[in-house]
């Protein structure tokens, strides 16, 4: 996706020098092996490669999209850069990620093209491209630079615990990774135990593009759907029998069908202020009873990508930004 903040090559080479150095972490694990300069490593495999990592990397870089930041700010670790993702979130930088900077500043770029030469600059000792989509592509070069963490089963595959423990693992940071862990999933717990008069109730979900097409989750696979189904919710069975579009798990919904969003609880997004206002002023969409009844939440940006992306810390975010919204139309 593209950003709208970036910084050029010689910029980010200015901004994240030598003094951007990430703090020291503390090793754990025993490494099996020793690198060129007599240092421990320990193996990890990813389905791109197995990478022997330093048992203490100090100064790591993170181009995956949206969770590789989030798992290495969970644990700790500011990484040298991240990718911008100032066209969902105002400042470039998630919401659920600044509280855990510590003060620290977290330097994004812009990385729809990787800045190869910025990034070997840097001298990391990690790079963490978990979440990276065009790996395939580019796990090469990157490995020429320094061990690359790539996903462990595919691009989008990988459930947020997956991959917080294996950044954890990565990281030297195992048992705060199970820390993380255990406090987002009794967060969930919690949340479920607060709102029992979700259980059972049907949801339709899904985002609506810049251009005024209304897409809806329609695979019980998908990020958003399981974050919802977590709590009792079922995704609805009017939508999950509708073909796909051009992306997996979303069904383009004409205007003469609207009435397919109807569920206990319709949520949308929405990519632009316009794309909300015209959709919310159409006719059609008045009569869905959803939203004749008061059951429809228009979700935000940056609370779209928590549940759609989600990570240790946007899982936790979206709890608190996602229930007392639906708990207020059932009201």
């Amino acid at each position: 996706m593209p950003k709208s903040l970036t910084i050029s090559r010689r910029s980010a080479l200015t901004a994240l020098g030598a003094g951007a150095a990430l703090a020291v972490l503390p090793g754990c694990g025993g490494g099996s092996s020793r690198d060129e300069s007599g240092g421990e490593t320990r193996s990890i495999t990813g389905a791109l490669g197995t990478i022997e990592v330093p048992v203490s990397p100090r100064r790591v870089v993170s181009v995956g999209q949206y969770r590789d930041t989030d798992a290495a700010v969970a644990l700790g670790v500011v990484p040298l850069f991240s990718p911008d993702l100032s066209q969902f979130v105002q400042g470039g930088v998630a919401p659920w990620v600044l509280p855990e900077l510590g003060g620290d500043e977290l330097h994004i770029v812009d990385v729809a093209e990787l800045p190869y030469e910025a990034i070997a600059e840097l001298g990391p000792d990690l790079i963490l491209a978990t979440d990276r989509q065009r790996l395939a592509d580019e796990y090469d070069q990157l490995s020429q630079i320094a061990p690359t963490l790539s996903w462990a089963e595919g691009y989008n595959q990988d459930d947020w615990t997956t991959t917080t423990t294996r950044i954890g693992e990565a990281l030297g940071r195992a048992d705060e990774a199970e820390r993380q862990l255990r406090q987002t999933n009794d967060a969930i717990a919690a949340a479920i135990d607060a709102h029992p008069q979700l259980a059972g109730l049907t949801f339709t979900l899904g985002p609506v593009t810049a251009d005024g097409a209304v897409n809806t989750i329609n695979s019980t696979a998908d990020a958003s759907a399981e974050f919802l189904a977590q709590l009792g919710m079922e995704l609805s069975p009017a939508v999950t029998s509708l073909p796909s579009s051009g992306i997996p798990g979303r069904a383009i919904i004409s205007p003469e069908e609207l009435e397919l969003l109807d569920a206990d609880v319709l949520l949308l997004t929405f990519n632009t202020p316009e794309a909300r206002t015209t959709l919310e002023a159409n006719e059609l969409f008045q009569r869905v009873p959803a939203v004749r009844d008061g059951r429809y939440v228009a979700l935000d940006l940056p609370t779209a990508l928590a549940i759609g992306f989600p990570s240790a810390l946007s899982v936790r975010y979206g709890l608190e930004q996602v229930l007392p919204k639906v708990a207020a139309t059932l009201a």
